[in-house]
């Protein structure tokens, strides 16, 4: 369509150049020949007038012409334009459509990745259903024979009905006594949980009574010393009898010389002591937790071994203490011998 429209004005144009040379050339013409030619003048006008005006006709229809395809050329162009906006929505959409074959390919790819695994899993479930089909015959060969084993055992079946109602009578017999039983064990577990009870204090009571009675093993034998003499000058001395002849319990101290009771109970205590006595006194005195239980007083002049012997039964309470002293003043008189000795046993806890 535009280039009709520049044809038409190209023509156009030719036109308008040719009637203005033809007009030039008239006047040319006319000026050369001058008066001679004035007839022919005449005549030639005529012909141009006559060409001029069917030019004159054709550039008005050539312009009317023009107007009817300047408005044809408008509308082109508007569609023009909406042909280029139509061309960019259908570029984008092109562009949205290659990134989604693109998309596509990839998926397609994958697929044909998958589709290669399905077949080749394909190929393996057919075999395995070969396998299936060889193992379906054995199984159909021998259900058909454990057809005929299930005939057999329906027989059975009926033999065996009426064995399993008689176990079932001797069933709910069983049940009954089971329910005795029941009841019975449930007597049972009662008088089991007290014998339980009780037997679990007899061992609470045994463990105290091995306890008491490790504690009950209280006896002691001691030696005064291998010193030959001790006396006790202006004060009392406390004896520390340090040869252990026995001393079951640990309860006698070799350290401090003094007794210590572990169990409450009834003890007995005994000493003996020796001095040679040359005109003046020997002595040996009992105490209890510090207070004086006894006092034995010898003199001589002989020059003779002297002894001084006693004991005492004493009930004592965990913790009491015993030991012996020398009074102020005495002596006493101990060797390899064990001419001094020091003993007491438990007779019986409280």
């Amino acid at each position: 369509m535009r280039a009709a429209i520049s044809l038409l004005v190209l023509l156009f144009s030719m036109c308008g150049a040719q009637t203005r040379s033809t007009q030039t050339e008239v006047q040319t013409e006319s000026q050369s020949t001058g008066a001679a030619a004035a007839a022919a003048e005449v005549s030639t006008q005529l012909d141009v007038s006559a060409e001029l005006k069917e030019l004159r006709d054709m550039v008005v229809e050539l312009r009317v012409t023009l107007r009817y395809t300047q408005d044809d050329l408008k509308v082109l162009e508007a569609e023009n334009d909406e042909q280029d906006t139509k061309l960019i929505v259908m570029s984008e959409r092109l562009v949205a459509s290659e990134i989604k074959v693109g998309v596509v390919e990839r998926v397609t790819a994958a697929q044909e990745t998958e589709l290669t695994a399905v077949k080749t899993r394909l190929a393996a479930s057919e075999a395995e259903v070969m396998n299936l089909r060889k193992e379906n015959a054995a199984l159909e060969t021998r259900l058909a024979a454990t057809v005929t084993d299930v005939e057999d055992l329906k027989m059975d079946s009926a033999a065996h009905e009426q064995e399993l109602a008689a176990l079932k009578t001797r069933l709910a017999a069983s049940e009954t006594g089971i329910d005795d039983l029941k009841v019975e064990n449930a007597a049972q577990e009662a008088e089991l949980t007290a014998v339980k009870t009780r037997l679990a204090a007899t061992e609470t009571e045994v463990d105290n009574l091995e306890k008491l009675t490790e504690k009950s093993k209280v006896a002691f034998s001691v030696g005064l010393t291998d010193s030959g003499y001790i006396e006790s000058g202006s004060n009392d001395l406390n004896l520390v009898f340090s040869k252990i002849i026995n001393n079951v319990g640990k309860a006698y101290s070799s350290t401090t010389g003094f007794f210590t009771a572990p169990v409450r109970g009834v003890y007995y205590f005994r000493f003996t002591v020796m001095d040679y006595l040359f005109s003046h006194y020997m002595g040996i005195q009992m105490y209890k937790n510090g207070q004086q239980l006894m006092l034995l007083n010898e003199y001589d002049s002989d020059g003779q071994n002297s002894y001084l012997s006693s004991g005492l039964t004493l009930q004592l309470e965990v913790g009491d203490e015993i030991n012996l002293r020398i009074p102020p003043g005495r002596r006493l008189y101990d060797s390899t011998n064990n001419h001094s000795t020091f003993s007491g046993f438990l007779l019986f806890p409280l």
